[in-house]
């Protein structure tokens, strides 16, 4: 079993790999003081069988979903939690995509001013991205990711082999951060990404490398700068376009399907500000358009002004600019603020005409 270490502040916590889901939920010491916090649709997978080892008078489903994530729905979780016996001493367990993750992590951070929890997640989004780094982000009304906490787990179990589960659009969202995280990186991590993507979608059999490698470059960037106030910007590459792209289209566009649009419009930008080299667009776009279209076409028609006023919520944004995560080239990040008069609205009203007119 291979084990990674993250450092934290708080405590340092492990990913580690397992053969199955089952194994992971063994891995995980499934027992009387542990409650689990559970993707309702993984029962309809082949998953079942293995869930149903799961304690019923200790497991509260949820419906993944944007909705299921908002402050105002998260109490529910809470009186669910508590009525069903859960204590200071307790142990939580989240096992499902990025919005469980969200979930658990909160409710853990906050119940008792603190509970540990551990992870097993079962999107390749997850698997490859948000496992590690500690946040949890919550949804406030019509603002995306506005409250959350910086709470790590103490342990992760991947077990890669649910994947072969997925969806071809859940694998092409996870490939969006693995897109998003080796342009990062750039040098041989790009140079990876390309050899691992040039004949398309990568067999489930190649994600496990790809996951691995993903997680090796995030962990550079969360250890540096764990609270997000410096280097781990960076992470946000594709994010303030692709935020807004989900907001408008009533998140009718997956999250990591969403990021692989804004990695492009963001190159786009690049380009057009003279950050990128000309050229660099055309050749991101080729490199990523396989894995976000035809979901550019959920856009057309939408008014580019909607489009800014969703960047100008961004958790990001400041007083007067949109900071959005820029670059040079593949490892060559910048974080460059952007006026919503005079430079954003002329670059998404061209960003429009290129990626989905």
């Amino acid at each position: 079993m291979s084990v990674m270490v993250i450092k934290s502040s708080v405590r340092d916590y492990t990913v580690e790999n397992t053969a199955s889901l089952q194994a992971a939920l063994a891995a995980a010491s499934v027992g009387p003081e542990v409650y689990t916090i559970v993707d309702r649709a993984l029962f309809a997978l082949p998953h079942a069988a293995a869930l149903e080892a799961l304690d019923p008078g200790r497991t509260i489903k949820i419906e993944a979903t944007e909705g299921q994530k908002s402050y105002a729905r998260i109490e529910t979780v809470f009186e669910q939690l508590l009525q069903s016996g859960f204590r200071r001493g307790c142990t939580l367990l989240g096992v499902g995509g990025g919005i469980v993750q969200d979930i658990t992590c909160f409710v853990a951070s906050v119940t008792f001013r603190g509970v540990p929890w551990d992870l097993i997640p079962t999107t390749l989004l997850a698997q490859c991205d948000s496992c590690i780094g500690s946040k949890s982000s919550i949804n406030v009304g019509r603002f995306k990711n506005q409250i959350g906490t910086f709470y790590p787990p103490r342990k992760v179990f991947i077990a890669n082999s649910v994947l072969e589960t997925l969806s071809d659009d859940d694998l092409r969202s996870g490939l969006g951060e693995v897109i998003k995280l080796h342009l990062i990186a750039g040098g041989a991590e790009y140079d990876s990404l390309v050899r691992a993507l040039q004949d398309g979608m990568p067999p489930v059999s190649a994600l496990a490398s790809l996951v691995k490698g993903s997680l090796a470059i995030k962990k550079r960037f969360i250890e540096e700068d764990e609270f997000d106030c410096g280097i781990r910007n960076f992470l946000n590459y594709g994010h303030t376009f692709g935020h807004a792209y989900e907001s408008v289209t009533s998140f009718g566009i997956p999250h990591g399907i969403a990021v692989t649009l804004g990695v492009v419009s963001a190159a786009f930008a690049s380009e057009q500000l003279g950050l990128a080299p000309p050229g660099y667009f055309r050749e991101i776009d080729a490199l990523a358009r396989p894995y976000y279209s035809p979901y550019e076409k959920r856009l057309a028609g939408t008014d580019a002004e909607v489009i800014v006023q969703a960047m100008c919520l961004d958790k990001k944004s400041t007083r007067g600019s949109v900071n959005c995560i820029l670059t040079r080239g593949p490892g060559r990040m910048e974080k460059v603020p952007l006026d919503p008069e005079t430079e954003l609205r002329s670059l998404v009203a061209e960003i429009k005409k290129e990626i989905f007119p």
